[in-house]
């Protein structure tokens, strides 16, 4: 993570502090996964859903209880719930595309299939005069393979029938699908930002939470028990983005060291900055 400048914002659109667009980014995040309430309800109306359907609404469940866990923490900049939030926001974007991914594939093979159906109950007087295409052969279209011969070639004409499966790739270029891929792609570009925003602001918490004794998550700085754990686990992955330069030129001061001369300079360090 460490070569990816972009997910160090200083402030959100330049304006807005990261705290502030954290919580905000929070409550956007609460409300979206309300609807794995709403569609547990509705299975209890008698309304069918498939088992994709019913996944996403029980993890819904799950991050809505999680996020209520830490609704009341997020804002004590506390280095733990920053760091919980900024992971759970990477979990549910990769949860998400995958969900998107398998809706849109279906989506585009109703519309493929809807295409072919108007093409195959198309009126009688368009088959009459559009050659393979009529009724009697019952084909969609037409694809002719041509190979050389002596004195010239041989052609050979291939119909593809009208009932056959529907491929994903007619629906994806049909007229009405362009405006829906350009709106899932411009999603996707404001909830990578919202991700950049997220992990810059569990950073800065992180690091504002070191001490000249204790890095965080060591010793008396939320180093005990579980949930020190837990924060030392997940500023273990890309140690290289959560110190960063500015941390990594004050090594001594956080990191332990099994080296005797380094823990000798620190304790030097420390008694100079005292004086």
């Amino acid at each position: 993570m460490s070569f990816l400048p972009w997910l160090r914002p200083k402030n959100f659109l330049g304006l807005i502090e990261l705290q502030y667009a954290t919580e905000f980014i929070f409550i956007i995040l609460f409300i979206n996964k309300l609807s794995g309430i709403f569609g547990v309800l509705a299975i209890f109306t008698g309304y069918s859903v498939s088992a994709l359907q019913l996944s996403m609404y029980l993890y819904s469940l799950a991050a809505f209880a999680f996020l209520v866990y830490l609704a009341p923490r997020i804002r004590s900049r506390e280095p733990l719930p920053a760091l919980s939030f900024a992971y759970l926001f990477l979990f549910d974007s990769l949860i998400n595309a995958l969900y998107t991914a398998s809706f849109g594939v279906s989506w585009f093979v109703v519309l493929a299939a809807k295409r072919q159906s108007a093409l195959s109950g198309a009126p009688k007087t368009i088959h009459d005069s559009a050659g393979f295409t009529s009724p009697a052969v019952n084909v969609s279209h037409v694809d002719v393979i041509a190979a050389p011969a002596s004195g010239g070639q041989t052609a050979v004409a291939v119909g593809t029938p009208a009932d056959s499966t529907p491929a994903l790739g007619s629906g994806v270029m049909a007229p009405e699908s362009a405006t829906s891929i350009l709106i899932i792609c411009a999603l996707w570009v404001v909830r990578m930002y919202f991700l950049a925003v997220v992990f810059a602001h569990a950073r800065e918490v992180v690091r504002d939470s070191a001490t000249p004794v204790n890095g965080p998550f060591e010793g008396k700085n939320n180093g005990e028990g579980w949930q020190g754990k837990a924060g030392r686990m997940m500023i273990s992955i890309g140690r290289g983005y959560w110190e960063g330069d500015g941390w990594m030129s004050f090594g001594t001061k956080f990191r332990r060291s099994t080296d005797p001369g380094r823990r000798r300079f620190r304790g030097t360090r420390l008694a100079t900055l005292a004086v």
